[in-house]
């Protein structure tokens, strides 16, 4: 029992064979490795000696310009598109407008001529009027002289009628197709025509001096010149097909009153030539 509590705890001297010779080398590395791992890092004072924290914000400045570089030509693309697909639809424009000119011309020619016949129309009308009015004294001598009643004077005076109606006629028929001038052909009649400048114009495009060194500036504001240039062309235009067809609203107008004087003498003679074929 005694020698229980005698007996050491623990016996620190028993172990020494267990401490094995270390080289002094590898007890020196240790140590100064144990020492820089709890050492705290400090900054190199060599300026030209490149820090990791200044590489990695200059490769942040970096990747952020070239992002914002992108974004800005994406923006400058998409500007470009919609400059050119306004600048194509302007051109479209201006094509119908120019077709619808062209249109208008041809419907004025045949509107003109259209014209033209109803006044020939009109004039053999009325020398076909006189003609029957001759007609109607002649019937009217006969039909005295068959009745008993010989009137000289009036026979006499239906010849001098007829002669002379048919010499006015003769005259209205000279200053009606002589005294008129020779029509134009088309091609005379188009450039000849208001709208025709229109078609006349060169498809030669404004060119603004170019920025060398800023291109997309450069395009930029060409295609925006060419914009005004095309919307003033377009202005210009409507303004001659409105008064283009202001004018051809006119003449159709002129031309329905000679449609009804035209259809009030066919239907006038008509009934004339029924009472003389009556007689």
């Amino acid at each position: 029992m005694a020698n229980n509590y005698l007996k050491p705890v623990h016996n620190y001297f028993d172990d020494v064979d267990r401490f094995e010779d270390i080289d002094d080398d590898l007890f020196l590395k240790n140590k100064r490795t144990s020492a820089s791992s709890h050492k705290p890092q400090q900054r190199s004072t060599n300026p030209f000696e490149i820090d990791d924290d200044e590489d990695s914000t200059a490769s942040s400045i970096s990747a952020q310009r070239q992002a914002y570089a992108e974004k800005r030509r994406a923006i400058e693309q998409r500007t470009l598109d919609s400059t050119e697909k306004s600048l194509g639809l302007l051109y479209e424009t201006e094509e119908v407008g120019k077709a619808t000119a062209i249109e208008l011309a041809k419907q004025r020619e045949q509107l003109e001529k259209t014209s033209h016949q109803l006044d020939e129309i009109n004039s053999t009308l009325r020398f076909s009027q006189r003609h029957l009015n001759g007609l109607k004294s002649v019937f009217g001598g006969l039909k005295n002289y068959l009745s008993g009643n010989r009137d000289q004077p009036s026979s006499a005076t239906a010849s001098p009628v007829a002669s002379q109606s048919s010499q006015e006629a003769n005259n209205i028929n000279a200053g009606a197709f002589g005294g008129s001038s020779a029509p134009l052909s088309p091609a005379e009649h188009y450039d000849n025509h208001p709208v025709s400048r229109i078609r006349r114009e060169s498809n030669s495009k404004y060119q603004p001096p170019t920025q060398a060194g800023n291109p997309f500036q450069a395009h930029l504001d060409s295609n925006l010149e060419d914009m005004c240039d095309n919307l003033s062309r377009l202005k210009f235009l409507a303004t001659d097909l409105g008064t283009e067809i202001e004018s051809q609203n006119e003449l159709l107008d002129n031309m329905n009153y000679k449609i009804e004087d035209v259809d009030l003498k066919m239907t006038r003679q008509n009934k004339d030539m029924n009472k003389l074929l009556k007689k």
